[in-house]
């Protein structure tokens, strides 16, 4: 990374490298340094339980993030067999809380 004229003799900052003409290379970004939003946030946890993609953007547009929010953090206190359909039914009725799900 030494250009012309540079010694490397010991830690300097980056900046005091690269010559002072050169224009500074933006990175494309990546996947993980997209900020998502809090509806596709929902939805991206819908879809890591295991329902579809086009369901989780259905319930995301037609119930409360709250409501989702809250049966999502209930789920593994429900003893469920079909996490996915659990948990899209307590979001579509509003399921209670667990019996042993903590106090909010």
């Amino acid at each position: 990374m030494a250009g012309k004229g540079v010694v490397l003799n010991g830690f300097q900052p980056i900046g005091e490298l690269l010559p002072e003409n050169e224009p500074k290379r933006r990175r494309k970004p990546t996947p993980d340094d997209v900020v998502l939003t809090e509806r596709e946030e929902l939805v991206l946890q819908l879809v890591e339980v295991g329902i579809s993609l086009r369901k989780a953007d259905n319930i995301a547009s037609g119930y409360s993030y709250d409501l989702i929010r809250k049966q999502l953090r209930w789920l593994p206190y429900r003893a469920a067999k079909r996490p996915a359909s659990l948990l899209i039914a307590a979001i579509e009725h509003d399921y209670d809380a667990p019996a042993y799900a903590p106090n909010e």
